[in-house]
């Protein structure tokens, strides 16, 4: 392969689209997507939920027990247990309040700075994700 370049043009990719999630059980996982996320069913069997703004996640049952994490030692600490996609919210004390009362295994709201709010939960299979708020944002502030 040869030298890459660096790229002096638009990017080739436009956005993620969509997507894939290893999941235990596909019916039981996408009523608590559309139960705890208030995501939709694009199709009835619930293996494609869609989010507020058109994309679209895949639930798919997989073969083995396993998740979408995993660990790293170039985030937070030695072995952190990385998540895979990064959610943005409009208001993070809502989600993180609705989570909390759905008992979803969930760390606390940390304030960021110029980065903005975070925080980490686990869906029922395990999949752990991020959930950010723009900080530009002037309502929903800590």
């Amino acid at each position: 392969m040869g030298k890459v370049q660096p790229l002096t043009r638009t990017p080739l990719l436009k956005k993620i689209h969509c997507s894939y999630l290893p999941v235990k059980n596909l019916q039981e996982s996408a009523e608590w997507y559309e139960k705890v996320l208030g995501l939709k069913r694009l199709k009835e069997d619930g293996s494609i939920m869609v989010l507020a703004e058109g994309q679209w996640i895949f639930l798919l049952e997989a073969k083995d027990n396993v998740t979408s994490n995993f660990y790293t030692a170039q985030w937070q600490g030695e072995n952190y247990e990385m998540f895979s996609l990064t959610f943005e919210v409009d208001d993070i004390q809502l989600i993180h309040q609705t989570l909390e009362e759905s008992g979803v295994e969930i760390e606390p709201i940390l304030d960021d700075g110029s980065c903005g709010l975070k925080f980490t939960f686990k869906d029922i299979n395990g999949n752990k994700f991020h959930v950010w708020q723009d900080s530009t944002r002037k309502d929903g502030v800590v």
